[in-house]
């Protein structure tokens, strides 16, 4: 990984885009068609950025033939704005998918808002029951809803119900497959793991302490691990049901991720990334096959994010530094240092091409990169 420039400006000038919003950002996310960003605040307020960019890094990069150096040209024109739709969304639930192109969340009031990618709002579902928890399969085309232990499956746009069940415990957490099949609920110290095929959804139930704030999947090898604010996480081999609790971090584990090139399972929550191969993961108390990523520090990762298709993790400090990892290996590129804040929100377009930014402070930012920034 690295870059050569002759402008005189940082790294991070040259490939991001940069606004200041006026609260704390707690989630970004795309849309499945890479077209649109979504800032999530800590309000509960929203505002989008479009992928399109005139100015990209992309045609903003030379290669100097008689030197073979690698140059960014600074932007020339102003960044366009953000789009700010004047809707505020329940504060404590995250915004999903809706289709390919937009976003779902919950209201104030309690009702489905579709979100389009120019920020539009749709009212998709009435207010009823208390939501506790939504999530959206990768693709966006499904949905599903828990309000307290009733969960129900939604087929998108038209918001059909496909599925409804009902579980033994409330949910407050849930975490779609890839392929949209099978779901991870968790809520009151039980995880679910339910089969959504079908009319009617089979599910298998493991105890699994926690706060859990994050779920995620590794199909290949037949796992998915949980987050957990207690400082500690779970790592669940699905073909045998066995659960393994991973502890002792210096700070909660808000989030984590399978990196798929890198073959790997990587944490937040301490002072480098902890990680273990996807081949050789925790289990029965034996510690597994410990993967050095990054370089060690004195300030703790707060978010990490995985880039889809190469073995890259972005990692978020509490200290407001962003860098870019290779699993495995001391490699790291400092992307960006913002004083006097911490990053509270990472995440990575469908290409990698994009990595979305949140900060406490309020800033939001992308960053585009070149193909041949990654050689």
């Amino acid at each position: 990984m690295g870059e050569q420039n002759t402008s005189g400006l940082k790294l991070f000038d040259l490939l991001a885009r940069e606004w200041t919003l006026q609260e704390a950002v707690v989630q970004v996310a795309f849309n499945e068609e890479d077209t649109a960003v979504l800032f999530r605040l800590a309000s509960g307020a929203v505002s989008l950025a479009a992928l399109k960019d005139s100015e990209s890094p992309k045609v903003r990069t030379r290669m100097e033939l008689d030197t073979g150096r690698t140059t960014i040209k600074p932007r020339e024109n102003p960044i366009a704005p953000l789009i700010s739709p004047q809707l505020v969304l329940d504060p404590d639930l995250p915004v999903a998918r809706f289709g390919t192109q937009g976003f779902a969340g919950v209201d104030a009031q309690g009702a489905i808002v579709q979100i389009t990618a120019g920020g539009q709002t749709i009212e998709r579902g009435k207010p009823g029951d208390s939501i506790t928890s939504i999530c959206s399969s990768r693709s966006g085309h499904l949905l599903t809803i828990a309000r307290g232990a009733q969960l129900n499956l939604h087929s998108l746009p038209d918001m059909e119900v496909l599925v409804e069940t009902a579980l033994d415990h409330p949910v407050t957490c849930q975490s779609m497959s890839a392929d949209g099949t099978k779901l991870a609920a968790w809520g009151k110290g039980t995880l679910s793991l339910i089969n959504l095929q079908g009319t009617s959804a089979d599910a298998c139930h493991i105890q699994c302490a926690g706060p859990v704030t994050d779920i995620v999947w590794n199909e290949a090898s037949g796992h998915l691990a949980c987050a957990s604010s207690d400082r500690s996480f779970h790592i669940f081999d699905l073909a045998s049901q066995h659960v393994q609790r991973v502890e002792g971090y210096p700070a909660p584990v808000r989030s984590l991720a399978f990196s798929e090139k890198g073959n790997a399972l990587v944490t937040a929550g301490a002072y480098r990334l902890a990680g273990w191969s996807s081949v050789d993961l925790p289990h029965d108390d034996l510690p597994g096959t410990p993967l050095s990523t990054g370089k060690p520090g004195l300030v703790v990762i707060d978010t990490i994010a995985a880039h889809p298709t190469l073995d890259l993790i972005a990692t978020g400090y509490a200290n407001g530094l962003a860098a870019i990892s290779r699993v495995g290996t001391p490699e790291e590129m400092m992307l960006h240092h913002e004083m006097g804040t911490s990053i509270s929100a990472l995440g990575w377009s469908k290409t990698g091409e994009h990595l979305a930014m949140g900060f406490a402070s309020g800033k939001a930012a992308i960053a585009t990169f070149p193909a041949q920034l990654f050689k």
